[in-house]
């Protein structure tokens, strides 16, 4: 929707008496700051907001704020849903009918599939060339000149940083670090964002990632690098997945690679698949993940798939159950 403002936004709150705030399960930074940022935007118009946070969540994030979970939020209580960095409802984890007549408002930047239609009472604001959820947020504040607080400045800044890996990946750009320099004007402390963020790896973890990159094979043909963990290894190890995120990013330094593919074994008959490139390899991993029903970024992409893993040394493959 082209001509969604933050004025609109704030129409449609100001209308609402019960509004609902959703997110993607397994919230990241992106997913918890858009949150967060859009809780705190609600509190400012005096009205009280309902989240649904569903799945895992990393404890640095979790420092930031208490964060409540619940997934067992009713569409049909609420007179208006905003979801936040996802386009999907089904990835909410809440039971949602597109079938409602409650006005959903979708704020993302993650790619739609080509042709895609929503619903006549969904309001939809999607940009695939913005870093971060936080990043729309935060032009819709800029376009107005609307004042932003020091806590939505600080949940903004946070989702902008962990999408951008820490301003590492190639969707940083001089545009981004302006808007990163207005949120810091409002007085956020930076240090307490990186240490939020991104928290230092325990031996533990540095042992188990170079396992993995050492069982690290290299696809000749297809020109990339895969590895694989199951979640049971991970508790084996007494490991969670914040504690080996990046692994991914670094599988995809190798010169030879393409991109990169981490695969894994979640349990349940589900693998969950994380691909990455780079500016200078140029190759758009979005087109893999979309053909395994996935999406994302042209970059930075995943999907899940039902199966299992079979290694068979250089032949690594999922197997459907």
């Amino acid at each position: 929707m082209s001509n969604f403002t933050f004025s609109f936004l704030e129409e449609q709150v100001r209308s609402a008496k019960k509004p609902l705030i959703l997110t993607h399960v397994d919230p990241d930074g992106d997913a918890l700051g858009s949150v967060m940022a859009m809780k705190n935007i609600i509190e400012d118009m005096g009205i009280k907001p309902s989240l649904s946070l569903t799945g895992e969540i990393s404890s640095g994030l979790k420092a930031s704020e208490k964060i409540y979970f619940s997934s067992e939020a009713k569409i049909a209580e609420h007179d208006l849903i905003i979801i936040l960095d996802t386009s999907n409802p089904a990835r909410t984890g809440v039971e949602f009918s597109e079938n409602t007549d409650v006005p959903v408002i979708i704020i993302d930047h993650h790619m739609i599939k080509e042709g895609r239609i929503f619903p006549d009472n969904f309001t939809v604001l999607i940009n695939s060339s913005a870093t971060a959820t936080c990043e729309i947020l935060f032009d819709l504040f800029d376009k107005e000149n609307k004042k932003i607080s020091n806590a939505i400045a600080s949940f903004l800044l946070l989702g902008i940083y962990t999408d951008s890996g820490g301003f590492f990946h190639s969707n940083t750009t001089p545009e981004l670090l302006l808007k990163v320099k207005k949120l810091l004007k409002e007085g956020v402390i930076f240090k307490n964002i990186t240490q939020s963020a991104f928290k230092g790896k325990s031996v533990k973890a540095l042992n188990f990632w170079g396992e993995k990159i050492s069982n690290a094979i290299f696809h000749p043909h297809l020109k990339f690098v895969s590895s694989k963990y199951s979640q049971k290894e991970l508790d084996e190890k007494g490991l969670s997945q914040e504690e080996i995120g990046g692994l991914v990013n670094l599988l995809n330094m190798s010169n030879e690679a393409l991109f990169s593919l981490l695969l894994i074994d979640v349990g349940e008959g589900k693998i969950k698949g994380s691909l990455r490139s780079s500016e200078r390899k140029g190759f758009n991993v979005n087109t893999v993940s979309r053909l395994l029903g996935g999406g994302g970024h042209r970059l930075a992409a995943g999907f899940e798939v039902a199966g299992k893993i079979v290694d068979k040394g250089k032949n690594l493959r999922v197997k459907k159950v």
